[in-house]
């Protein structure tokens, strides 16, 4: 009796503690994508960028969550990003003698307290004749700083760049304990052949879920074991 009920506690403490993990997309469908103006003299296009350009560009109060594109000639000469809604695609137009181009997001993770993991990851097919990319991701404090996740740049090249971020341990608990739930991401391009444009693809902000197993079984099997415990004592 008493290895079978120990073989029954274990059984319960097993299942008791079984978890799986969900893979949740976070980042919104690309519906629409609104012009926002800046003047960053450039850096915002570029691996210059710094977190008060992102700020003053999507972090405002009053800036709903939603797709942002740098505007056309309204400002220091950016060119302005367009989308596929269809293809879930955000297109940033190859236009020389300008700032560049940005196609940026501001968005809310919810009750970030119960991720484990953060993976940010996006395919972008430059043309022919490419310009330079950059990217960055950034989170906000409860204080309303900005804090860099990561970011990168990419030169000249006609070949697809693939990029996948995994938000460190570090960077997450950061998150947990100082941030309040919005992050940035700004995709740019400067520079290349007129006419010509980069595609970006599959752009993604996946969380990683621990989603506890039903406890039906738990409490079966917790029942049975106070069952036989019961008896035991008679």
């Amino acid at each position: 009796m008493k290895k079978i009920l120990c073989t029954l506690c274990l059984g319960l403490v097993s299942l008791a503690a079984s978890v799986s993990a969900a893979t949740i997309e976070l980042m919104p469908e690309i519906s629409s994508i609104t012009g926002q103006g800046y003047n960053s003299a450039g850096r915002l296009a570029n691996n210059n960028i710094t977190a008060a350009d992102v700020k003053a560009w999507l972090g405002p109060a009053g800036r709903a969550d939603g797709w942002y594109t740098t505007t056309g000639n309204g400002d220091m000469g950016w060119g302005s990003a367009s989308v596929n809604t269809a293809n879930q695609a955000i297109s940033l137009p190859n236009m020389p003698g300008t700032a560049g181009v940005c196609a940026g997001l501001k968005m809310t993770i919810e009750n970030i307290q119960a991720y484990s993991g953060l993976t940010f990851s996006f395919s972008l097919t430059p043309p022919g004749t490419g310009p330079t990319y950059t990217y960055s991701v950034w989170y906000e404090t409860t204080d309303g700083d900005l804090v860099e996740l990561c970011r990168g740049s990419r030169g000249n090249n006609a070949s697809q760049w693939n990029v996948s971020y995994d938000v460190t341990d570090e960077q997450l608990a950061a998150m947990k304990e100082n941030g309040n739930g919005k992050v940035y991401t700004v995709i740019g391009s400067s520079g290349g052949t007129n006419g010509n444009s980069g595609t970006i693809r599959d752009i993604s902000l996946e969380g990683t879920l621990a989603v506890p197993e039903p406890a039906t079984a738990s409490l079966s099997l917790l029942g049975l074991v106070a069952l036989m415990l019961r008896r035991r004592r008679v």
